[in-house]
Formats: structure tokens, sequence, C-alpha cells
């Protein structure tokens, strides 16, 4: 991956971010924001494709990775938004491509939703508008009663996390393993095209976070929704989704496309929820081609 320079900046609220900056081209700036239990490892083919001709902006969501634990415990996604603020404001970026996957979808939204001034596009890559357990796995658990008992289910899973201290290094071994990787395949989570020595190191990663933390972020987006806002975005919007992805599965960006005027979507085909790793040449093409005609910068 490019060079990338790391820094402390303070959020609104006093907690210690982790933030990191690439410099780069004369480019929009790119604010990438994370999936849950993603890092900037994640987007290592994103950032050496673009890297050269975008300064590339982004940080460790906080309690996770190198950022500290919030201030106050507070997770909600519109907190995470005025994280990513403060970043750019630190770094002295009046504007910028908003990138969210997973999870960072809903904070680009809710950055959009209250910086409307800092946003030139939007770039959406395998997330929803709100409520992600609502419709997480719809394609084999449509109509199925777990559904409705799921946020029931991670809060309590939130209560007892702080349990699994003494068995996380043994689950990160085990999430590190290719047997792992073989059962995610056989479960249709991850496609045969995924770059499994990327994945693995960041599965061992998501396997060594503090677990209550880590639920804690979850059960805040679980309960956020941007639906109502979607219409009244009025800037190019790019949606890129897989048509095998089971957590934020293809209608939701579908919906998406429909509902925010102008939008363009892309699904690509047998492209699960991890497309960044599984087909990122298709993805860099359709984003430089995104920025060139909707945004003017070649």
């Amino acid at each position: 991956m490019r060079p990338v320079r790391e820094l402390r900046v303070a959020a609104q609220d006093g907690t210690d971010l982790c933030a990191y900056d690439t410099g780069g081209g004369d480019g929009p700036t790119l604010l990438l924001c994370n999936g849950l239990g993603g890092n900037l490892d994640a987007w290592q083919y994103f950032v050496d494709e673009f890297g050269g001709r975008h300064r590339i902006v982004s940080w460790d969501y906080r309690g996770l990775y190198k950022s500290g634990a919030p201030q106050g415990n507070d997770y909600t996604v519109s907190t995470q938004c005025e994280d990513g603020r403060a970043v750019l404001d630190a770094l002295g970026v009046k504007q910028a491509i908003f990138v969210g996957w997973s999870m960072g979808v809903q904070v680009s939204f809710e950055l959009y939703r209250h910086h409307r001034e800092r946003a030139l596009g939007l770039i959406l890559i395998n997330g929803t508008y709100g409520r992600p357990l609502a419709t997480a796995f719809a394609p084999v658990l449509r109509g199925s009663p777990i559904v409705p008992l799921l946020p029931a289910v991670t809060r309590a899973l939130e209560a007892v996390a702080h349990l699994s201290a003494p068995v996380q290094p043994l689950a990160q071994k085990i999430a590190q393993t290719r047997i792992s990787l073989k059962v995610l395949k056989l479960l249709g989570l991850v496609s045969a095209s995924l770059d499994e020595r990327v994945f693995l190191e960041l599965a061992g990663n998501v396997a060594a976070l503090d677990m209550p933390r880590y639920m804690a972020t979850l059960n805040s987006l679980a309960d956020h929704c941007a639906e109502a806002m979607l219409p009244r975005i009025d800037v190019p919007v790019l949606i890129v989704t897989g048509d095998r992805d089971l957590f934020t599965p293809v209608e939701q960006s579908r919906n998406m496309a429909m509902r925010i005027p102008g939008a363009e979507l892309l699904v690509i085909p047998s492209g699960t929820h991890y497309t960044p790793l599984e087909f990122p040449e298709l993805i860099h093409l359709r984003v430089r081609k995104f920025v060139k005609e909707r945004l003017g910068h070649g």
C-alpha cells in the first residue's frame, strides 16, 4: 500500500481518533468510511489505485483499532459522522467524495445530512440506508421468525461480550485459517475470487478487537435509518453491490438507486459483501468513469 501518514485527531467530545492521510494528487479528496470492523488495510487496493491521483483520508472508528474509547460511551452513527468531520477539519480538507463500505455507507449518509457543503459526491459500496439487521440475510431468512429477534440477540451479545476476552486469541487463530475461509465460501458469504491473503488478515484483526466496543458499535448502527433523506440528495451518487451479498442484499442497493435522484448502480455478478476484495479492478474502472463523467476529473 502507498505511504500513509498517521495522526491523532480530537473528536468534538474529546475522543482520541487515529486518522490517516496519503497526500496524493490534484484530484478531489476521497474520504474513506470503513465497514464495521474494517480499517485502512481493507482498502489497500483502492488506496494503491487512487492514491496517486487523489488525496485519501480515513480514520479508525472510535473504540476500534488505534482510536481511543469514546467519551460517554457514544457509538451512534451521528457521532461517528462528526468524527469524520473532525478528521476533515484537522487535515484542512474543505470538500471530499465520501466513499463508504458497509457501515461506511450509513456514516456517509450522516455526513451528507449534517455537512452537505462538504460533499462532492457519494460512492456507496455494499451498504444500506438503515437498520441493517432488519434486512440482513433476507434472501435466506425472509419470513423467518428469527428476523425480528436479531436486535434482541445482538443486545444480549453486547451485554456478555466482555466474557469473550479469554478465548479471543484462539478465535483470532481460527479466523485466519484456510479452513474457516472454506466454510465461508461454502456458506456463500464470500466468493471464489476473494483475495484470501487480505481477507484472512482482516478476519484476524476483527477477531482481536475489543468485543464490547465492537458490539456497541453494531447495535448503534442497527438503530440508524437514513431512508427519509434519500430523495433530497443532490450530489452525484454511485452505488456498488454484489448480487450475492447476504449482509446488505442487492434489493437494498436497488431501492437506494431508485430513491436517490440520478444515482448510478453497479451490480457485480457473483459479488458478495466483500466486492472490493473480490473484484477490485471492476470497481476501480467504474469509480474512475464516475469521477470523470459526473465530477469532471479525468
